[in-house]
Formats: structure tokens, sequence, C-alpha cells
């Protein structure tokens, strides 16, 4: 049996194009997304935990959260039931979370310039060793869509005979379900409610992952993959999960070894679009690989 449940303090913002909301007790989270007159895409988990005899009951709760990788369940399911320290700026708000396992810090700032939410996730080593660790942010949303995660087209090298792209599977990945298509521009991840699990990963070679329902689009974007660096899960910085409760649109940064006092960041983009004209192909095909940001 888990922990009895406790009440989540959430305080909204309104950035302008986009009203967002964040828990001020546990985290840090952001449990909220939506334009103004639009449909809340985020997921609301406020019961779903997961149990872990070294570490002990850890809460979904939905929304975007920081993990950092690669994936321990000792130290990944944490509790962060704790309060979060919160600052609020004229363009956004910084949230920092108490010191965790091996003495990391996690904060998460968000600013907003012009149609564009900056996110910014922060592993910081307050502690007297170093860690090895890249951040992991990861949001969970409403099923009923369908995620993109755009592959590379281009060749790899100059006569085009060698491999130019990988996709890295998890275990109960089951490709002859229908949840998961590859084709040849991307592989999509269909959110049903069927009761089983998908996951799927690859390099972000175009910039941005995105997730479609009715007539929105949420769009992430982060750093284009860095093939000099090393990355956890067999070499992947874009990840997709799914199951009958929600699906999670994950980006990774590289994995470094964090000095005591010093920072990892990992900085994604979020846009909210109305798809309702035109096709959705046609709106995948013109999002850019890195956003025109006024102010950065």
């Amino acid at each position: 049996m888990g922990d009895a449940p406790i009440t989540i303090n959430t305080q909204t913002i309104d950035l302008g194009p986009a009203d967002i909301t964040f828990a001020v007790n546990a985290g840090p989270r952001i449990l909220g997304f939506a334009r103004h007159g639009g449909p809340q895409l985020f997921a609301s988990l406020p019961d779903d935990v997961i149990e872990h005899p070294a570490s002990g009951t850890y809460r979904f709760l939905g929304g975007h959260r920081l993990w950092r990788a690669p994936e321990e369940p000792a130290i990944t399911y944490a509790p962060d039931d704790n309060p979060v320290d919160v600052t609020i700026m004229d363009s956004g708000f910084e949230l920092f979370g108490p010191l965790g396992a091996d003495a990391i810090v996690k904060a998460i700032t968000v600013t907003q310039h012009g149609d564009a939410t900056i996110v910014d996730h922060e592993l910081r080593n307050e502690g007297w060793t170093p860690v090895r660790c890249a951040p992991w942010a990861i949001t969970q949303l409403v099923p009923g869509g369908t995620a993109y995660l755009p592959q590379q087209l281009g060749p790899a090298d100059e006569d085009g005979v060698l491999p130019n792209r990988h996709i890295v599977l998890w275990p109960y990945t089951d490709l002859s379900m229908p949840e998961v298509t590859i084709s040849q521009e991307q592989v999509t991840v269909f959110a049903s409610d069927r009761p089983s699990k998908s996951k799927v990963g690859l390099p972000n070679r175009a910039g941005w992952i995105a997730y479609a329902l009715g007539d929105e689009l949420f769009v992430k974007w982060s750093a284009l993959h860095r093939d000099g660096e090393l990355y956890v899960d067999r070499g992947v910085s874009v990840e997709c999960y799914r199951d009958e409760r929600f699906i999670e649109m994950e980006t990774l940064g590289p994995l470094v070894t964090l000095q005591p006092g010093k920072r990892a960041v990992h900085r994604e983009i979020w846009s909210l679009l109305d798809i309702s004209e035109g096709t959705i192909a046609d709106v995948l095909e013109s999002l850019p690989a890195e956003p025109e940001v006024p102010g950065l």
C-alpha cells in the first residue's frame, strides 16, 4: 500500500498566449499548460504512483517533470512531495527543489518570449563528489492523440552508403501492434487506451518533437543531437512512452560528470499551435529546427 494521498497546492500564471500551472508543495513540477480558450493537454494523474522498496512512493501527478538520467529506480523514483522555492519574475518563474539523492538539486525556470515558452531544466551538484547524470525533461499528456518524432532524412556521408539513423526500442514495445508506426519521415506513436506499453527513442535531428490532439499541436524544441557527446538509452536524445493512462514526450541532454558546485542545463522551447486549418503534414513540415524567439 502507498502513502496516503496528499493535497497538491498550485499556482497559475498568465504567460500571455497561455496559462501555466505549477505545484508549490511538490516537484519542481509544471501541472498545466494551455492556450487561452484551448483545451488542457497535460495529463492529470493525482492517484498514479510507483512503489519501490528502496525509494518509497513516487507520485506521477501528471504534467511536466525533471528527472535525471540514466533511469535507476532507487534514485529516479525518490519521492518529491516536498515544497519548492518559488520565485516569480516579470516574464515567468523559477522552481527550486530540495536537496535530493547524491546532493543533486533540480530546478525549472520558465520565461515567456513572444509566443515561445522557454523551459530551462537544471541539475546542480551541491555535494562533495562528482555525479554522472543527464537532465531528462518529461511531459505527460492526455491520451487520444498522436506523437511525432521526425527522422533524419539526409545521408550520413557524401556517397549515401552509410547508415543514417537508428531507432531504440524498449523490451515491452511490440511493433506488431498499431500504436507505433515507422515511416521514411518519422516515427509516430498513437496514444491509444489499449492496456499495453510502448516506448521508442531516436537522436534529435530535426530539433523538435510534437503531439497532436484534435485541433491542438504541442511542440517541444530542444538542442540538436550532438554526435560527439554521450547519451544514455543507447544514444538517443528524444523519446516517447505510452500506456493506456497517458503519453510522455521526453527530451534528454548529454551525459556529463557533474562536479561539485557545477550544473547541467537542458533547454526546451514550448509552443501550442491551433491546427484546425491545413493538414498536420503541412504543419509539421513547416516547423523549423529552431524557432525564432524574440529577445534570445
